[in-house]
């Protein structure tokens, strides 16, 4: 069984629940701390699957991280060999870019629980269920457009490009399904600032975050069950 190939960018924020959904299905894979200074393999093929995750720094900083012009170089070449990719957040932001799409300031950020609507017809129904909404984590200041030939399986009041869904097994989100509670709670240690900058409804304070966490990641993990499922079954058949 070829491994699952994650891309990590930043120490907190790693693969989390999405390495012990990967466990509990006895799923081999590797991590790459670009961030540290790993390199990205030349060979996609030597994987079955690419798993790509967040951080804050933007799609567009090329000049401050050496690594986002390769990474978006090995997505594009895994989407050519049809070797599955799933991002996260920025993850999802970089294969936007790898798939041609703009990557821009969104119009208002979003930290916290924020509800998505999911698209009606039979794609979105494959990677979310029949609900017709989801509540999922959300830390971003940035977006992206629509792929050319993407599907969008999801939006929200204030951002309307969530998840978009690439040659049927190709998927990203805007939003964070790997996280775990002891993660965001580092997160709110760092970037507190950042949340109390904002005041807007897109926006939760600290302590509405923290007060959620144990509530609100019971479900959180469920959906990521789903979306998890299904793309393995693009991985592996």
């Amino acid at each position: 069984m070829k491994p699952i190939a994650i891309i990590q960018h930043v120490s907190l924020d790693g693969p989390e629940y999405f390495l012990d959904y990967l466990n509990r299905q006895a799923i081999p894979s590797c991590i790459f701390k670009v961030y540290a200074g790993d390199a990205l393999p030349e060979d996609v093929t030597a994987y079955a699957g690419i798993a790509t995750f967040g951080g804050p720094m933007s799609v567009n900083d090329e000049a401050e991280h050496g690594w986002i012009l390769p990474e978006i170089d090995f997505l594009r070449r895994a989407v050519a060999a049809d070797v599955p990719v799933i991002g996260h957040c920025l993850g999802g932001q970089l294969l936007a870019r790898a798939l041609g799409a703009h990557v821009r300031k969104a119009e208002i950020p979003e930290i916290g629980w924020i509800d998505l609507q999911s698209e009606s017809g039979v794609a979105a129904a494959e990677w979310f269920g029949e609900r017709s909404s989801l509540r999922v984590f959300q830390w971003h200041s940035d977006s992206f457009d629509l792929p050319q030939g993407a599907s969008l399986l999801a939006s929200s009041a204030y951002c309307r490009n969530q998840a978009y869904l690439y040659d049927g097994r190709h998927l990203g989100m805007q939003f964070h399904c790997e996280v775990k509670v002891e993660m965001i709670r580092q997160w709110l240690q760092v970037g507190y600032q950042e949340i109390n900058a904002h005041d807007l409804p897109s926006v939760m304070s600290v302590a509405q975050i923290a007060a959620s966490l144990e509530e609100g990641m019971p479900q959180s993990h469920n959906q990521a069950d789903a979306i998890y499922r299904r793309w393995l079954q693009g991985v592996y058949g």
